[in-house]
């Protein structure tokens, strides 16, 4: 299975299934509220205003798109490194 994996990111192949988020009962409660305040904020706003905000509003979701990807790849990185400490110390657990 791994030489399969390795193959198809080699060769730019892989691709994975996006997978639904579960939310619990307080972040729906969260999200419901903030699409409430963001209405409420665009509907007080004129359209100069409007703009200025999907601006805003867009450079800060690029800002945490970009701290998200080096988290993940940080992430990645400690998983990695545990499963080489585990396998390097795995010749314990066999008698040769």
């Amino acid at each position: 299975m791994t030489q399969k994996i390795l193959e198809a990111l080699a060769d730019e192949n892989l691709k994975l299934i996006r997978q639904p988020v579960d939310y619990d009962l307080d972040n729906a409660q969260t999200m419901k509220k903030m699409g409430e305040l963001r209405a409420a904020f665009e509907k007080a706003l004129g359209d100069t205003e409007k703009e200025l905000f999907q601006s805003l509003k867009e450079a800060n979701d690029t800002i945490n798109l970009n701290y998200a990807t080096q988290r993940f790849i940080t992430g990645f990185r400690l998983g990695v490194l545990m499963m080489m400490e585990v396998y390097a110390g795995s010749d314990s657990l066999i008698s040769h």
